[in-house]
């Protein structure tokens, strides 16, 4: 075997050597552009075609060609490779070539030659492409009205009329004797109209030019096919990025090999509902740069997209309405369906469904209401997706019995008013036509237009009469709301015992501009609190608002917390009541404001000058005016003339004092809350040095003569004065004719007197003991008293009368002796002793201090005990 190779090999080497310097084997050479729908604008392929007689045989499998190409009329070679093909008898071998330059531009000539390990062959004539420049009878540019992708690098050229023209920049590069080329111009933004690019000649001035547009191959998504009305598919996509490629250059669509445009491609099948078929869906877009394939798979009655509802009507009562519709599909007569309504914007909180649904009802509607709807409907086996809504129908609900009104009560100037609101649209269910306003078995008719308020008149007995009010319309009358009221005079007095202890004025310190009350919960509440607020200083008839609050879940309630229906700077009254089976009880009250704001002005400034001590006072702001809590008062001392600021104090009192030097004062005082000061009140003050010294002699002078009227006076009345105020005291003098019995006391050891009776004989034998100064006592009774017995004696005066000494029992302290106030003594511990006298005269210190003081027996009567 190998000798017989040998021997092919060496024949094979004879053969070849004997066809060196014949003509090469390569025969019928074509070349051609790639033909496209933009050809004549602009092409960049050139293919060459070509047979080999020396390919015929079989000793290699491959065989190997050198390729070059020129630009014809430069002889400059663009490009040159190798390639590699299967040996073929029968066919042309085939290579295309893709120039960096439109093929029009210049004549491009292609060379080929054989080259295998052992052997290479010659090459073959030049065989040429020609190009645009050969025959240009005006200047033009390539590419003209091409598409490029975003990001391309893009070379063009510009063809001339004559090889004497030269065109100006941007083409700098000649490449033949008429043609011009740029260097790679880059395109990085999408345009969605032209790019132009101009060739303009120096000598003519003529110019060329080119057009084209930059953009996106197609980039469409997520290929959704579903039927709509059971016997059709319809298949949806997503467009993805924009291609900015318009008019002729838009994409095309195609779906299982049928044309349509976008949102537009439906395919007639048949569609049973019975049985299982999975289907596939192709869609192919394609645009000049690009194309892009989707496919979708899926079971078409898994894929129901119902259309909507035609021909809605209704029937509608007070709280309820029927809807009802038909359909333009016949399939859907028999499909199982699920419809939602969506009422008055908002989706209806039940779904229906049933085999080919026409009709459903909505219930728990408002009455004497417009409402609108619409209906969609979807697949209830295989819920793919809500079909497209119905038209919207429009209908009002009839009218029903009104809500309960909301009453409460106000006490004013001694009146009690009935109050109620009005009923919002949705409470009164219908028009209103009137109120009834009931008192025991008392009906008064109240127009719908007049002040939702009523005067009541009640005496004290019917202060527990219940009142009752309810309102009207078409179709009936509301359930009374009842309120037990209480006696105004009743009323206002239990108010004023709650305010001893509970808060009556309170800071509010909101920031919301509102108030927020709390309470502790009332046990006999039986169906919660109320909340009522009015303005404190403003008060009118009527002018009342109320919320009404349910029970508390805690002993403690803090609950309510209102903003937004105070007026800024007003002050009002704030109260909490609880709502029993009788009249309510008011639980807490309170005054403030829910946004406090800079006072008025202070009123009445006075001013009073002591010596140039200034005394400044002045009325507090009017409550109305107080716009918050006043919490001092702000006093400015200005000069007058310069307006020079003395000093500035602030005052909690309504009155300052000030020491200022003589001299002309303008002084400003406001009141100021927590939002700041409020105007100033002014008053003018002149302090004078001649007023000062004037008023300080003056007043030295007054006290002086005042001085000296008072000593000349006592001076004069002298005598008189000491009467009045030292009167002389007398001697003891017995005189005249004694009564039959008497005292006689005389001082003991450790602060005791020794007291007797005696009787006396008569004037004619007197038988006097010595410190009695020749009284003529005939018998007497002794008692010994306390030294102290004579206090009382001399505090309160009254009579005596006699009783034996015997019978008394009281022990008295001492008195003291007032010479200035000389009145009868107190014996009323001693009532039951006596003793008469004829004389009456005034007893020595020493007496009144030794001995038992006697009236007068003359005044005196004895009294029975």
């Amino acid at each position: 075997m190998s000798v017989w190779l040998l021997c092919a090999l060496l024949f094979s080497l004879i053969g070849r050597t004997k066809q060196d310097g014949h003509p090469v084997s390569i025969k019928e050479v074509q070349l051609y552009a790639e033909k496209t729908d933009t050809s004549n604008t602009g092409v960049w392929v050139l293919n060459v075609e070509w047979r080999d007689e020396f390919a015929q045989n079989d000793e290699f499998e491959k065989i190997s060609y050198d390729i070059e190409v020129f630009r014809t009329e430069k002889k400059m070679s663009v490009h040159n490779e190798t390639i590699h093909v299967m040996p073929n008898k029968t066919t042309f071998y085939h290579w295309k070539w893709t120039s960096p330059i439109p093929l029009q531009c210049t004549s491009h000539s292609v060379r080929l030659r054989h080259r295998d390990q052992l052997y290479i062959g010659e090459w073959t004539p030049l065989y040429t492409y020609n190009g645009q420049d050969l025959n240009a009878v005006e200047t033009i540019v390539y590419p003209y009205d091409q598409v490029f992708m975003v990001g391309s690098n893009i070379t063009f050229c510009c063809i001339v009329e004559t090889d004497s023209d030269a065109p100006v920049d941007p083409f700098p590069t000649p490449i033949s004797n008429r043609t011009y080329i740029t260097k790679p111009i880059h395109f990085d933004r999408p345009s969605e109209s032209t790019s132009d690019i101009e060739c303009k000649v120096n000598k003519s001035f003529s110019s060329g030019g080119a057009s084209l547009f930059i953009g996106y191959p197609p980039d469409d998504q997520n290929l959704t096919c579903i039927t709509r009305d059971l016997s059709s598919v319809e298949c949806r996509w997503e467009k993805g990025r924009k291609t900015y490629l318009v008019v002729n250059r838009e994409t095309k669509y195609k779906l299982n090999g049928s044309d349509c445009e976008f949102g537009q491609c439906v395919l007639r099948e048949v569609i049973k509902q019975t049985t299982k078929q999975v289907t596939s869906w192709t869609l192919i877009a394609k645009n000049p740069l690009g194309v892009k394939t989707l496919t979708d798979t899926a079971d078409p009655t898994h894929r129901v997209l119902m259309r909507a509802p035609i021909k809605i009507s209704h029937v509608a009562d007070a709280r309820k309405v029927d809807l009802y519709w038909s359909w333009n599909e016949k399939n859907y007569a028999s499909f199982q369906v699920i419809c939602q309504v969506e009422l008055n914007g908002s989706n209806y909180n039940e779904n229906f469904s049933g085999e080919g649904l026409s009709s459903l009802v909505l219930v728990n509607l408002q009455p004497f209401t417009k409402y609108t709807a619409r209906v969609r409907c979807g697949s209830y086996e295989h819920f793919y997706e809500w079909g497209d809504w119905s038209e919207i129908t429009e209908f009002s609900t009839l009218e029903d019995i009104p809500e309960a009104v909301d009453v409460w009560i106000q006490y004013f100037e001694q009146n009690i008013y009935v109050l109620w609101k009005p009923l919002t649209e949705q409470q009164s269910h219908g028009i209103i036509t009137g109120y009834n306003v009931t008192i025991g078995n008392t009906t008064e008719r109240i127009g719908p237009n007049t002040q939702l308020c009523y005067k009541i008149t009640l005496g004290k007995e019917k202060s527990d009469q219940i009142i009752t009010v309810s309102a009207n319309n078409s179709a009936g009358q509301s359930t009374p709301s009842t309120i037990i009221p209480s006696y105004p005079g009743e009323h206002l007095k239990y108010i004023q015992m709650l305010f001893k202890w509970v808060e009556k004025v309170v800071h509010i310190k909101n920031s919301n501009g509102g108030f927020e009350m709390s309470w502790e919960k009332y046990p006999n509440s039986t169906c919660g609190y109320v909340v009522e607020w009015f303005p404190t200083y403003k008060k009118k008839q009527c002018d009342v608002e109320w919320e009404k609050i349910s029970e508390c879940d805690s002993d403690a309630c803090n609950t309510w917390n209102k903003s937004g229906t105070f007026v800024d700077g007003e002050r009002y009254t704030v109260s909490v009541y609880a709502c029993t089976n009788d009249a309510p009880k008011l639980l807490k009250r309170i005054e403030g404001y829910a946004v406090e704001q800079k006072p008025g002005k202070v009123q009445n400034l006075r001013g009073k000058n002591n010596d140039g001590n200034i005394v400044l006072s002045w009325d507090e702001v009017p409550l109305d005016l107080q716009k918050g809590f006043i919490q001092g008062y702000n006093v400015i001392t200005l000069l007058s003339d310069s307006e020079t600021f003395i000093n500035m104090t602030k005052t909690k009192e309504r009155e300052v004092n000030l020491k200022l030097d003589p001299g002309s004062y303008t002084f400003l005082v406001s009141a100021f809350t927590s939002k700041g000061g409020g105007d100033n009140s002014t008053y003018i003050m002149d302090i004078k040095i001649d007023q000062m010294i004037a008023a300080t002699i003056v007043g030295c002078s007054a006290a002086a003569l005042v001085f000296i009227i008072i000593t000349v006076l006592c001076y004069r009345k002298q005598k008189w004065l000491k009467k009045l105020l030292y009167p002389d005291i007398p001697e003891p003098k017995l005189a005249g004719k004694w009564i039959t019995k008497g005292i006689y006391c005389t001082q003991m050891t450790e602060g005791y007197l020794k007291c007797e009776i005696q009787e006396v004989h008569s004037l004619e034998h007197p038988a006097m003991p010595e410190s009695l100064h020749g009284l003529d006592l005939i018998s007497s009774n002794s008692k010994v008293f306390p030294a102290h017995f004579y206090q009382n004696i001399s505090e309160s005066p009254v009579d005596i009368s006699y009783d034996p000494v015997e019978k008394l029992t009281s022990i008295l302290e001492n008195p003291s002796y007032n010479l200035t106030m000389p009145e009868p003594v107190d014996v009323a511990q001693i009532s039951d002793l006596t003793l008469e006298m004829q004389d009456a005269y005034l007893p020595a210190p020493n007496f009144v201090q030794n001995n038992l003081l006697v009236k007068d027996s003359e005044s005196y009567k004895p009294q029975k005990a």
